[in-house]
């Protein structure tokens, strides 16, 4: 061989094993990029099951707190209204005995009638 073909040979090979090296170089840092890309979408899936699920708890907990202040709305307008009754025949028991004071019994009685009868209701 001449120093020609030796000078090719050894700019060649030093070519070819510069070209592998930078290959090699570009594949790690590739690979080492695709490990990040992974992690990165794993813990973005992890973040977003996380907040799917604080979202449905907080849903729920909205919905539970819609629903016991529903039943206390209803538990309150229940205790209301029977205190309302209670105070609208107690109203008319009163004016009903004015009425036969004063000799109105035929009024009263009408008035009275208004009233449930309290043995029916106990039975």
């Amino acid at each position: 061989m001449n120093s020609m073909e030796m000078i090719l040979l050894i700019f060649f090979a030093t070519l070819s094993f510069s070209f592998g090296l930078s290959y090699w170089a570009t594949l790690d840092k590739l690979k080492k990029s695709n490990l990040l890309l992974a992690e990165l979408f794993i813990k973005n899936r992890a973040l977003e099951e996380l907040n799917s699920q604080a979202n449905s708890g907080i849903n729920m907990s909205d919905d539970t707190l819609h629903k016991e202040n529903f039943i206390k709305f209803l538990s309150d307008s229940r205790d209301w209204a029977f205190e309302y009754i209670e105070k609208s025949q107690q109203t008319i028991k009163e004016v009903s005995e004015e009425l036969k004071k004063q000799g109105l019994v035929n009024y009263s009685n009408r008035l009275t009638s208004l009233l449930p009868n309290i043995e029916d209701i106990k039975k």
